[in-house]
């Protein structure tokens, strides 16, 4: 069932069927809250999903290239300067939050402002030098995936172990230890990691509100946003490893008629805080900000609403669906230059508190979804940190072939196999389906009719549909609950015990 087919049911069960906006958003809310509830009731098989992580070794001074980035560091100055490109910074957000080891002491970088300069959070304390080759970059810290709840299995697969009855050993699991508890160093490295240990997580600060210019400003580029065009606007702050926050207030925007000098339809975006301050950081001077500055290393990333008529200005039956504003058929975005066929979100720079939307094409109702970011996003440090790689991909320019608009990163390729719970996209357009088998979306009404009638205080219904919940919930858990391999042997895989899987390799049969 989708979302309309859950509301018309539970409609039909209450006996109360109008067709108010309002109602339909409070009953829709009644039936995401209880498909959320459900979600995270069990473990359930459903639930999992399987991605891989990138590992990044560490970064040294001689680049790809063969020419030495020599680094520019001067007492008390919070900016750090290279003689030539480090192809890394290519991946701006992958290294802001890491480490730059410089003279023998570790500073966090802030914010990774082009390929030749970074911005630390803290002054460098060493000696000024023109070209420094002691630095190292240091990917100590790993977001996990955005939409994960909890990590199920984090590892190598196919580790070759030498001595072993396939050529390869048990799979590599990384452990998830307590890093006080054990005293593990803080900066060991090895080709393989072998535990993981959860850290402080990152928290990004909701947006506040935001204003739209209410008539089309002189600029250079066009734009096709016409008068009349109606569309509901948000953004969020984006932080350290392309991380987001809670969304702004909304604001609903009508793009005013033309003034009688015809100028281009652009839709000039303003990010405020609450009390009408616009949201930008003051320019950076490396010889005078020894403290991050307000706003520092935040960028601005803008989300609309799909569900939402942009003739009439009403939002359709159903839950807001936030997605992401991309740069589309722009070619000029404030800091960040794109193809004019770019599917990439916009990211308004920290020092920018405007925004020039110019064409509906940014507005696409494909681009990606907003996932509900309550701003909260765990990390894990793995142990030891991992500077090997399987291959290197060198970076490559516009020559490429086939061509490459922007180059392509260099990087150096290893991944880890992650397996994680979770969670579930909510429940707002009318055909939006829950995430779940067929046969027991009817979990979902029995749920939100349970809190449906405790709220008009009508306890004996509430008790029996949360009854039948219960039962039904208990066929749910035989079929889609994981379960332990019934081969395994508890014990059998401890530090000083060796054995491997008691069945056949070619068959999978059970010798044992």
């Amino acid at each position: 069932m989708n979302l309309t087919e859950l509301r018309a049911k539970t409609k039909s069960i209450t006996d109360y069927s109008p067709e108010l906006t309002s109602y339909n958003e409070t009953l829709d809310g009644f039936i995401d809250d209880a498909y959320n509830a459900l979600w995270t009731e069990r473990n359930w098989t459903f639930t999992n999903c399987l991605t891989y992580l990138d590992i990044y070794p560490d970064v040294l001074p001689l680049q790809a290239n063969g020419l030495t980035a020599g680094a520019t560091c001067i007492f008390n100055s919070r900016s750090i300067q290279f003689s030539t490109s480090v192809f890394n910074f290519d991946l701006p957000y992958i290294w802001e939050g890491q480490i730059l080891e410089i003279q023998g002491r570790d500073y966090n970088i802030l914010n990774v402002v082009s390929l030749t300069e970074i911005h630390l959070d803290t002054p460098f304390m060493g000696t000024s030098s023109i070209s420094d080759i002691t630095w190292k970059l240091k990917h100590r810290y790993y977001n996990v995936p955005n939409d994960a709840i909890e990590l199920l299995y984090l590892g190598h697969r196919d580790t070759p172990s030498p001595g072993s009855i396939t050529g390869f050993g048990k799979t590599g699991g990384l452990l998830n230890r307590t890093e006080e508890g054990i005293n593990l160093r803080e900066d060991l490295t090895a080709f393989w990691s072998d535990c993981y240990i959860n850290i402080a997580p990152i928290f990004i600060e909701p947006g506040e509100k935001l204003a739209i210019a209410r008539y089309p400003i002189a600029d250079a580029t066009t734009g096709d946003i016409v008068a009349g065009t109606r569309m509901e606007l948000c953004w969020a702050f984006e932080g350290h490893g392309g991380k987001i926050g809670p969304l702004s207030t909304p604001l609903i925007f009508v793009q005013p008629a033309q003034p009688l000098v015809p100028l281009p339809n652009v839709a000039q975006i303003t990010f405020k805080t609450y009390d009408d301050i616009t949201v930008a950081s003051p320019t950076f001077t490396a010889n005078e900000d020894q403290l991050v500055n307000q706003f520092e290393g935040q960028r601005k990333r803008l989300f609309f609403n799909q569900n939402f008529n942009r003739t009439t200005g009403v939002r359709l039956s159903g839950l807001p669906v936030w997605r992401e504003v991309t740069l589309g058929s722009t070619a000029v975005v404030p800091g960040m230059p794109g193809a004019n066929t770019s599917g990439d979100p916009v990211r308004v720079r920290d020092e920018d508190g405007t925004y020039n939307l110019r064409f509906l094409d940014q507005l696409g109702s494909g681009n990606k979804r907003y996932l509900d970011w309550d701003g909260h996003h765990p990390r894990i440090r793995p142990y030891p940190r991992p500077i090997g790689s399987d291959k290197t991909y060198l970076h490559s320019t516009g020559t490429a072939i086939p061509p490459v608009i922007n180059g392509s990163p260099e990087r150096e390729f290893r991944q880890w196999e992650c397996r994680y719970y979770k969670k579930p996209q909510q429940l707002a357009l009318p055909t939006d389906q829950p995430e779940m088998p067929y046969e027991f979306h009817q979990l979902i009404v029995y749920k939100a009719l349970e809190v449906i009638f405790s709220k008009h205080d009508n306890v004996a219904q509430a008790k029996a549909y949360k009854t039948k919940y219960d039962s039904e919930i208990n066929r749910l858990e035989k079929r889609y609950v994981q379960h332990t391999d019934v081969f395994l042997i508890k014990g059998q895989f401890g530090l000083t015990y060796t054995a491997w899987a008691p069945y056949a390799l070619d068959s999978l049969r059970k010798t044992n």
